[in-house]
């Protein structure tokens, strides 16, 4: 459980490894349209993990261990809209926080202390807010913040505690009901939003929301689809990758891809078992010491074996992951980090992923590998590959020229309208076997096809 305790010993930890003043700035409300009807609300990760404060507006000064939590005052007319007002100690001691001040005295308290760390946060105002306390530009995503800080966030935020664990355990279960509503209401006929209506609603039901927007769709080629605009049809695959976020911030992310009809064409099945194949050599990897990139090359080669039997490709499955060739049917990386946020601290760019002695590589497909850590007990990572038959890659002139004596262009383009198919977990990095959290979840074949309609 992550209680009071737990906060007050990272904001410790945090001042510790800085060593000076520390200003957190938490998310604000946004409107939707008009100023009385705001969007849902997430509060900033950083913020959430020293803080457990998920209250709009707010912000922290950590002085020497000791914090103080800064909120807006309640409107004179609140409880008339919103019921009984709480006060702002009342607020502070639900955090564990004894010392609140109002809002409004933020900029004034901060000048008696002296020059201050701070850090971007997804807001904007509130980061505007920020750069104008400490007299430098700060934009969230470029422009980042104090760089000590930023680094003393990264170590303590990459690995997890067995508390953060269980909250993402929890989660999973969650994740995993939210799956099999989805597949039990798939069958032709259906739509994609009746597949994305029942994954979500189980998600709000159980009192959590979803850690990012679900990509529920037959052309699961199409990587980042966020549109539910086709009817589905007996020889198609759904592709589901959504998953569960809880109160507490601790997300999930997993894909599915299973059959419409309920059954796998031979193509289908011959490609499904080699994604399945290719997660499960990635996953048994993951363990301390292992160069994440070595995930990405392992599940890279149990693609290419099946490319090669499969005419796609001309070369070995070797120089097809040598050469980048086989990222023309599993164009992106393997997977990111996963904890507080669904791609763990990738605000903070490849800083928070690589080595400072490691850069991408400049390699089609590989170049989008998201994370390349020797990986440590505690971290928690997502592996998924897949395969893709992408027009706008295998009719791309530069790369048809780059791979013509590797990969069998017609023969790909024999496989246009397949779409594709992804198979990710979450799994967590331990002193021996890795910990699938999210591996109840069907993914074999014989478990996940009595899945499909049954509902």
């Amino acid at each position: 459980m992550l209680t009071p305790a737990l906060h007050a010993a990272r904001r410790a930890e945090l001042s510790k490894r800085v060593g000076a003043p520390i200003l957190l700035m938490g998310n604000g409300r946004r409107s939707r349209n008009l100023p009385m009807s705001p969007l849902p609300f997430r509060q900033d990760s950083t913020f959430l993990y020293f803080t457990g404060c998920t209250r709009p507006d707010a912000a922290m000064l950590l002085v020497d261990g000791a914090a103080t939590l800064y909120l807006p005052e309640p409107p004179e007319d609140d409880a008339l809209w919103h019921g009984y007002v709480q006060t702002l100690e009342y607020m502070g001691a639900e955090v564990g926080i004894e010392t609140v001040r109002p809002q409004r005295d933020l900029e004034a308290d901060t000048a008696k202390i002296g020059p201050v760390c701070t850090i971007a946060v997804p807001d904007l105002a509130q980061t505007q807010r920020a750069s104008r306390i400490i007299g430098s530009e700060l934009s969230f995503g470029t422009e980042n913040g104090d760089d000590t800080l930023i680094d003393a966030i990264i170590q303590m935020r990459r690995t997890l505690s067995q508390e953060e664990l269980d909250e993402m355990r929890a989660t999973a279960k969650v994740t995993e009901a939210a799956h099999r509503a989805a597949m039990a209401a798939t069958q032709p006929g259906a739509h994609e939003r009746d597949v994305a209506a029942a994954f979500e609603s189980v998600v709000a039901r159980a009192g959590l929301t979803t850690a990012y927007p679900s990509i529920v769709t037959v052309r699961g080629e199409v990587l980042h689809n966020f549109r539910y605009v086709n009817t589905l049809e007996s020889g198609q695959l759904m592709l589901l990758d959504g998953g569960a976020e809880a109160p507490s911030g601790y997300a999930t992310d997993v894909t599915r891809t299973w059959p419409v009809s309920g059954h796998f064409t031979p193509r289908q099945e011959a490609a499904y078992a080699a994604v399945l194949e290719s997660q499960r050599q990635g996953i048994d990897l993951v363990r301390p010491g292992i160069r994440y990139r070595e995930v990405h090359l392992r599940a890279s080669l149990v693609l290419a074996r099946f490319l090669a039997d499969e005419g796609l490709i001309r070369c070995s499955p070797e120089n097809a992951v040598e050469s980048g060739a086989h990222a023309l049917f599993f164009p992106h990386g393997v997977g990111h980090l996963i904890g507080l946020d669904v791609h763990d601290l990738e605000n903070f760019g490849d800083r928070a992923a690589y080595p400072p002695s490691r850069e991408r590589s400049p390699q089609f497909g590989t170049g989008y590998l998201r994370l390349d850590l020797d990986l440590e007990p505690g971290m928690v990572v997502t592996v998924e590959p897949g395969f893709y038959v992408v027009p706008a890659i295998l009719e791309d002139a530069t790369l048809r020229d780059r791979f013509a004596a590797q990969v069998d262009f017609e023969a790909a383009l024999d496989w246009a309208g397949f779409g594709g198919i992804r198979i990710e977990d979450d799994v967590a990095v331990t002193t021996g076997d890795p910990e699938v959290l999210t591996g109840a979840i069907p993914k074999a074949i014989d478990a996940l096809l009595p899945c499909i309609g049954c509902g």
